[in-house]
């Protein structure tokens, strides 16, 4: 699938979501279409520092936890604006994701997994030992209704137009990034580090590049989701979240910013599907997971639309 086509589905996605928000009054149903966006966000940024440079994190929960808890400490303790709390807690992802990238910068695969995984417990623990700053496990912390201007936008219906243009800046960011020169030298070094290094590609500065745009966007995903939850404690930031987090850009597409969106809304809508099953809710998840990942190896998106190819060249075979 090509980057065009590509834009063309994220937007023709974008536009899907108000419309089945618009279907439904249903709060429960509205509260998942918005959590699958804030997943999303988070996702759109995994998908480019996998999909687009090949850099493996399993520390993405950590960004997430920084935008969360940035944005509630702005918030609640200097009385920042909602949408300036917001930013700066995904300012201050972006920073910390920026720092980091120099040391794992000579690291890959699964060099480069350990040391992500190993910054996302550290960052975990000092989550839930923080007290004063985080709430810790118990009690945890809470942030104040979302309101601009004095407006109160905290309601459902509100906040879903506030979590999509979240959205919608993550995948024009994504979008824009992965159609010019630095998607290219991103996709360069993704293949070879040394082949991009020896065509005059910084590999050192594209790494760290693309670390801090991706904690920039889950930083963002955890602002947003601090004012969805209200209250939170650690146990939302730790490594289960990461993990999910990379099952959504694999299952949706590693290289597709509709993919990780796609992806996005599986892993969050699936468990709810099989909420009625719940003797083998786990059984019938790891199931469907599997037979997706089997038959679509490439990713949910592109595995669809790459079906009818697929079957015209059998019916001529």
């Amino acid at each position: 699938m090509t980057l065009t086509s590509d834009r063309k589905l994220t937007i023709a996605l974008l536009v899907a979501l108000p419309v089945a928000a618009a279907l439904t009054d249903n709060a429960f149903y509205k509260a998942v279409l918005v959590f699958g966006m804030i997943n999303a966000v988070a996702a759109v940024g995994l998908c480019l520092m996998l999909g687009f440079a090949g850099q493996i994190s399993l520390g993405q929960a950590a960004f997430y936890g920084l935008g969360a808890y940035g944005t509630t400490l702005m918030a609640s303790r200097f009385g920042v604006e909602p949408v300036l709390a917001i930013a700066a807690g995904a300012l201050l992802s972006m920073a910390v994701g920026w720092s980091i990238s120099r040391p794992l910068s000579r690291l890959h695969d699964h060099y480069l997994a350990m040391a992500t995984l190993a910054f996302g417990i550290i960052m975990f623990i000092v989550f839930a030992n923080a007290r004063s700053l985080t709430g810790g496990l118990d009690p945890g912390t809470s942030i104040a209704k979302f309101s601009i201007m004095g407006r109160d936008l905290s309601s459902m219906n509100q906040l879903f137009w506030v979590v999509w243009v979240g959205l919608v800046l993550a995948a024009f960011v994504a979008g824009n990034i992965a159609s010019n020169q630095i998607g290219r030298s991103l996709l360069a070094v993704k293949m070879s580090a040394a082949a991009a290094a020896s065509v005059g590609i910084d590999v050192v500065r594209a790494k760290a590049f693309v670390f801090a745009i991706g904690a920039l966007l889950t930083g963002l995903s955890g602002g947003l989701y601090a004012y969805f939850a209200r209250s939170f404690n650690a146990t939302s930031f730790g490594i289960g979240y990461s993990i999910e987090l990379l099952m959504m850009v694999v299952l949706g597409s590693l290289s597709r910013v509709s993919g990780a969106i796609v992806g996005a809304f599986i892993i969050t809508v699936l468990p709810v599907v099989f909420e009625n099953f719940e003797d083998y809710k786990t059984l019938t998840f790891g199931v469907t997971m599997v037979i997706i990942m089997k038959y679509m190896p490439s990713g949910l998106v592109d595995g669809i639309l790459g079906l009818p190819g697929r079957l015209s060249r059998r019916a001529k075979a």
